[in-house]
């Protein structure tokens, strides 16, 4: 009988059922899929940690997989022609989710676009020779496959090529024209992607007028990014190449659900990239934000928190009813409200509505800016309303990741009732939603302690956002309602009191978050270093929670810190170790490449070097006692005879890739 590849713990069904399906090709739908069958051509898939429902009107609520992709020059994936390629792959995805490879929806979209892109760079080589096209996975040979992998790979001749001819056409980022550049090279189309994404990071380092549109509301340049390195930089980066191996490996386990079968395990042929590349970019750790930022920020936000929040919800409280009243004043229709007198009635109710005195520093002047962007947080014409509940929004997000330590994830899935206070011993917890704890895609509910004062302000929040709620008409329980929901984007803020709808109830977009934040660090003049300004991410709050935990308990709290920090298994913590690993890291390390390999059935990914220690040890001996202390001590033989040592680094956010280097890492 066939080996179907099964994961023992999360597999969908039993093997018996299992067998008959894969023979039958009629594959369960998996339970994230909110469209109605398998076989349309765009899949509606759940986020992660949001509800597995159809949104009316929130289209952020939901991701989608569109099989119509390019495969080559004018065609797509969803043409006729093309109808056995797309079975194959669509059968692939449902394979690999009913074996239990695929826990998460993501990761199929991520299969799949990987795939055609493959596809699609084999078809422009044939192209140019004149050879048939790649039409089915089993036409995909090694060749394709490492040239595609090599496309990542960006050369300075190109890349000085490129920026010359930038700087001759166009000023600004916004005037380039991306299709014109392309045809000035004979690339391929992931040749050429490779070669926009290192000018634009060049761009961005190097030419105040070239950078990203996002930083220009910035009122500083960003600190936290390092300068780009032509000489360096040109590289793919390890983790980007290893992830497109993990996808096409994929396609190689699920080849049993496949009619023309993929050929070739991209994981022998090519590790995790070092047999084809010379230098990868390593794994870059999330920047440790210095203390003094650090302290400035979560100090302005607890100042901003307790100063200013009890009088907004005031202050808004009273621009509810002012507004009320007006409407009724007028006794129009809502529809002749919202079409005539929406500005009049904004208007006479900013004017006629006093500002406590607890928000004069703000020098709050208007309910919101005339462009209805956000301004400059040190604009002389002041403040308005939306302005300030945005830098209210910032304020509560850092406190909140500063002390859970939470993933941006987690934090915009928290819902109003998030702060709780527990019956035992009366000390207060933060209610979240932790990613990669759980194998289901919808997220383990767990607490984290908080002080007291973070759960007082947090009340104080959410109070506010029922308010906004309230002036809008939506009613909704806070078990329903997120804490950071859309309604409080200026735009939102400032809407008719009729328009609008379920959109509204959706979780605020992370961009808007991170902009709030840089208005944040803006309006609060973060300290400047070298005339440039630290503008933080979540994932930078939990790094420095981690680093701060373990310098207060003396290096003693491990287990309580991977508690607290949401690691399942060791693999989690390996994320964490693997950019500065000290010796006892790398000790486990190895224990843990001997573990897996005194398991039988357990693939191991690593490079071609512990394969083979792995594979010579099997041979010698198949006891699980025996194989593991054999191969910790080939290891360490290897070590003793080539200076090398263990590395590893995640692959795809799953798996852990163990390799040797002679290149210290710090």
């Amino acid at each position: 009988m066939k080996n179907f590849n099964f994961s023992p713990k999360r597999e969908l069904v039993d093997y018996i059922e299992a067998v008959n399906i894969i023979e039958d090709k009629n594959y369960p739908k998996p339970r994230w899929m909110l469209n109605n069958s398998v076989d349309d051509e765009v899949w509606i898939l759940a986020k992660t940690a949001f509800p597995a429902t159809i949104p009316g009107e929130d289209p952020q609520s939901v991701d989608k997989l569109e099989f119509k992709r390019s495969v080559s020059y004018g065609e797509y994936l969803t043409d006729p022609l093309w109808s056995p390629l797309l079975i194959d792959i669509r059968h692939s995805l449902l394979y690999l989710h009913l074996i239990g490879k695929i826990s998460r929806p993501l990761r199929m979209r991520d299969i799949l676009i990987t795939t055609t892109y493959v596809i699609f760079h084999a078809n422009e080589l044939r192209h140019r020779t004149n050879k048939p096209p790649v039409r089915n996975l089993d036409q995909l040979t090694f060749n394709d496959l490492k040239h595609y992998l090599l496309s990542y790979k960006v050369s300075r001749q190109h890349l000085d090529a490129a920026l010359e001819i930038i700087m001759h056409r166009w000023r600004a980022k916004s005037e380039i024209d991306w299709n014109e550049l392309s045809h000035e090279f004979q690339m391929t189309l992931r040749e050429f992607m490779s070669l926009k994404h290192k000018l634009i990071l060049l761009l961005d380092s190097r030419f105040d007028n070239f950078q990203a549109q996002k930083n220009q509301f910035r009122k500083y340049q960003k600190a936290n990014t390092k300068d780009f390195n032509s000489d360096i930089d040109l590289a793919p980066k390890e983790k980007t190449i290893s992830n497109i191996i993990s996808h096409l490996e994929a396609l190689y386990v699920s080849r049993t659900a496949q009619l023309y079968k993929f050929q070739h395990s991209p994981i022998k042929l090519f590790s995790s990239g070092k047999t084809i590349f010379k230098h990868m970019l390593e794994p870059e750790k999330t920047p440790l934000m210095p203390v003094n930022v650090a302290l400035h920020t979560i100090s302005s936000a607890l100042h901003f928190a307790r100063n200013f929040g009890p009088p907004l919800l005031e202050l808004v409280s009273q621009l509810n009813k002012t507004e009320q009243n007006k409407i009724k004043e007028l006794g129009h229709s809502p529809s002749t409200i919202q079409a005539r007198y929406s500005k009049e009635i904004k208007e006479y109710t900013f004017k006629h509505t006093s500002i406590p005195d607890a928000l004069t520093s703000l020098n709050i002047t208007s309910w919101l800016t005339e462009t209805e962007e956000t301004v400059s947080p040190n604009d002389k014409k002041g403040l308005s309303v939306c302005n300030a509940i945005t830098l209210y929004c910032a304020a509560i997000w850092l406190l909140l990741a500063s002390f859970s330590a939470g993933r941006s994830t987690s934090l915009l899935s928290l819902k109003r009732d998030c702060f709780r206070q527990s019956p035992i011993d009366g000390l207060f917890d933060l209610v979240l939603r932790i990613p990669k704890t759980s194998e289901r895609f919808d997220l383990e509910e767990v607490h984290r302690p908080i002080p007291n004062l973070i759960h007082d302000y947090g009340l104080d929040f959410a109070a506010l956002i029922c308010e906004l709620e309230s002036r809008r008409n939506f009613f909704s329980q806070d078990s329903e309602s997120y804490l950071f929901g859309a309604i409080i984007a200026e735009r939102s803020m400032y809407a008719n009191l009729y328009s609008g709808g379920e959109f509204y109830k959706a979780p605020l977009g992370l961009d808007s978050i991170y902009n709030a934040i840089d208005f944040f660090q803006d309006w609060s003049e973060s300290p400047l270093i070298d005339g440039k300004r630290w503008y933080p991410t979540t994932h930078q709050f939990r790094r420095l929670f981690a680093v701060l935990y373990f310098n207060f308990s003396d290096s003693y709290g491990l287990d309580e810190l991977s508690w607290f920090m949401g690691h399942a298994d060791l693999d989690q913590t390996f994320h964490y170790a693997e950019v500065s690993p000290t010796d006892e890291w790398l000790e486990e390390a190895k224990l843990t490449i001997a573990r897996t390999a005194a398991q039988l059935h357990k693939c191991i990914y690593s490079d071609e070097t512990i394969q083979n220690i792995v594979s010579s040890a099997r041979q010698e001996s198949k006891i699980s006692t025996v194989l593991e202390p054999l191969v910790h001590s080939m290891i360490n033989d290897h070590i003793a005879n080539t200076g090398e040592q263990v590395r590893f680094h995640k692959i795809n956010g799953e798996d852990v890739f163990f390799y040797f280097s002679d290149k210290e890492e710090s």
